[in-house]
């Protein structure tokens, strides 16, 4: 009789660990095919945005910019030139970096774009409770040149309040985005948000002093000169 404590693995289980495997490598697969045709269906709408525009700038050297067939052109230019923004905008998301994630935390990523789908850099992103409290202990972040942002939080997600709204601050220390739907950490994993900023970047009033104590560096004056 055996009496070793040492438990070997069973046929049963090493065809899971296998089966696991393969899932992964399947996975793996599958998201690197994605990413290929997202690249390729870019340089394909790219080079047809080339051609319409080539198209519709000989159109309208030739018959004049009130001709019908040049409006139509344009028009084609400029849904041909959203559809490569937003193939960008996907390309640039998944090849967002690998987060490590707390088992007990989670984490938030994003992107932050203004109304013409272009990437917005150096905002500032946070959270807020129900009443438009900053919630210190989650942090913030800053966006980056891709309008990229990671909140990652390391801790008990117990303490949690029961809402969480995601506000954005621009450059000026004006509040120019309040989610308007609460956000839900997804606990041991990340949430992904995709922002797009309204129009004119309207101010929604004053940034929580927390997040401008924290967030900003401190403005120092300029002593006026003494008078000679």
């Amino acid at each position: 009789m055996n009496t070793s404590s040492e438990i070997k693995p069973t046929a049963s289980s090493s065809k899971f660990s296998q089966l696991n495997e393969q899932i992964s490598a399947g996975l793996s697969t599958a998201d690197s095919m994605a990413t290929t045709a997202i690249l390729n269906l870019g340089q394909i709408h790219q080079a047809r945005l080339t051609q319409l525009s080539r198209t519709a700038a000989s159109l309208k050297a030739q018959y004049g910019a009130s001709d019908q067939r040049v409006i139509a052109a344009e028009a084609s230019v400029s849904a041909a030139t959203d559809t490569v923004t937003h193939l960008t905008m996907v390309k640039q998301q998944l090849a967002a970096p690998a987060i490590s994630v707390n088992a007990q935390g989670w984490a938030l990523q994003g992107w932050v774009y203004n109304s013409q789908s272009q990437a917005v850099a150096n905002l500032t992103v946070f959270l807020v409770d129900s009443e438009k409290t900053y919630q210190q202990q989650y942090g913030f972040a800053y966006t980056d040149s891709n309008g990229y942002f990671l909140i990652n939080y390391a801790g008990d997600c117990a303490d949690q309040p029961a809402q969480l709204y995601i506000e954005i601050v621009n450059q000026s220390e004006n509040p120019i985005y309040l989610s308007t739907t609460a956000f839900q950490p997804l606990l041991g994993g990340t949430s992904t948000q995709s922002i797009t900023l309204p129009a004119g970047e309207p101010v929604l009033g004053d940034p929580p002093p927390a997040i401008r104590a924290v967030a900003f560096p401190v403005k120092v004056k300029k002593a006026k000169p003494r008078n000679e």
